[in-house]
């Protein structure tokens, strides 16, 4: 049995308390009065109890918890709870009134088989009937949970996704389990099936233009537009800033928009299940003009076919018709002067984009001069002229 301890941490967005032992008759005085005295002292940002080593919190601790979450304007959090105590929060209708977060789960000794990675994230199948997706070093539990309401809201507004129901851990890092019975990425279908190319890139742009016409809750997603700009601001470290006012004015020429943005869309991310795409990677979803997503995608496709140019022309060709069949899907027209006046605008878009990968994707050191030097050559000469494409941005 643990001895009673209560110790306090501060941070910039919390106050922390990591609770050790029993909260019970003889320690809940002092744990009610510390808890009260160190928010006084200490009155901004989310409350978070880290109950990873309290083995026992009675009626009166509870007490304490009900009377800190009447006063304060954001979710009282408990992380680390363990089954016992999370069965007597259960029980008493806490986990309901609080932000309870159970002791994620171990998979580690579970047989895996890897499906492939995007961004910070690497994809497993477990067995028939389930996926993990494992973060990166370094992911919070708090962005992984900021992701799953993201998901929420987008699955709500209809956009087809894939829901988690549980956060475990993996050999140190945190991931997600989600029901998967017999899906498979698209990206691994097209290289399974290269001649269903044309139908997978329908299929692609009919995905994106529903993603696209789906409106989130107000205030359920991150603008898209204010995403950007802090990137932008982020870009000191590689841009005058002179150049940092040209992206924010460009930024702000674009109409805003209400409609859900993806941020990384590729078939890596997208899940076949009984003919149903399905998306996963939630994290980068926000709200904003539909110009930003296309843009985005523009610029990753550029770099693929650059990379494909150099080992095998027949694939890029097969990469190039993919876009021109997705971006014809998605506008639903076969019109070549309408598509050459979308493109135009999304390359201008793109190259937005492309100046503030840097920020965008957390680059360090020589990693970021391809697109500093891209930037000063191609955007900030003509940031007019990429105003007035954005400025007609469709919304």
């Amino acid at each position: 049995m643990k001895k009673y301890n209560l110790r306090v941490s501060v941070g910039d967005k919390e106050l922390r308390f990591t609770v050790e032992g029993r909260v019970d008759h003889v320690s809940v005085r002092d744990f009610g009065d510390t808890v009260a005295l160190e928010r006084r002292r200490y009155p901004h940002g989310k409350v978070v109890f880290d109950c990873a080593d309290l083995e026992y919190i009675s009626s009166a601790g509870l007490r304490v918890l009900l009377n800190l979450k009447k006063k304060e304007k954001n979710p009282v959090r408990l992380i680390n709870v363990s089954q016992s105590v999370n069965e007597t929060l259960d029980v008493t209708g806490f986990t309901r009134l609080l932000e309870v977060f159970k002791t994620p789960r171990d998979i580690s000794g579970e047989e895996v088989q890897k499906m492939g990675y995007s961004g910070n994230i690497t994809v497993y199948r477990m067995g028939d009937d389930t996926l993990l997706k494992v973060y990166s070093d370094g992911t919070s539990l708090d962005a992984i949970e900021q992701e799953r309401k993201y998901a929420h809201a987008a699955f709500l507004s209809g956009v087809p996704t894939l829901i988690a129901y549980d956060i475990v851990t993996y050999k140190g890092q945190y991931g997600m389990l989600y029901e998967l019975v017999k899906a498979t990425t698209v990206a691994s279908l097209m290289e399974g099936a290269p001649w269903k190319m044309e139908q997978y890139a329908v299929e692609m742009g009919k995905l994106l233009k529903t993603i696209h016409t789906a409106r989130p809750e107000p205030g359920s997603l991150p603008k898209t537009s204010a995403v950007y700009e802090a990137w932008a601001y982020r870009m000191g470290s590689w841009l005058y800033s002179q150049e940092i006012e040209k992206l924010c004015r460009l930024i702000h020429t674009i109409p805003e928009g209400d409609t859900i943005v993806y941020g990384n869309f590729h078939a890596r991310n997208v899940f076949i299940q009984h003919n149903e795409p399905l998306l996963i990677n939630m994290a980068g979803i926000s709200c904003g003009n539909p110009i930003y997503d296309l843009g985005a995608i523009y610029m990753t496709h550029m770099a693929e076919l650059e990379q494909l140019a150099q080992h095998s022309s027949l694939k890029a060709a097969q990469e190039k018709k993919f876009w021109d069949v997705m971006i014809r899907a998605y506008f639903g027209t076969s019109d070549n002067n309408f598509i050459a006046k979308q493109e135009e605008i999304i390359q201008a878009a793109a190259l937005l984009r492309s100046a503030l990968s840097p920020a965008a994707n957390r680059m360090t050191g020589s990693e970021a001069e391809p697109f500093i030097a891209q930037a000063r050559r191609d955007l900030f000469p003509a940031a007019d002229y990429v105003a007035v494409l954005l400025s007609a941005a469709r919304v």
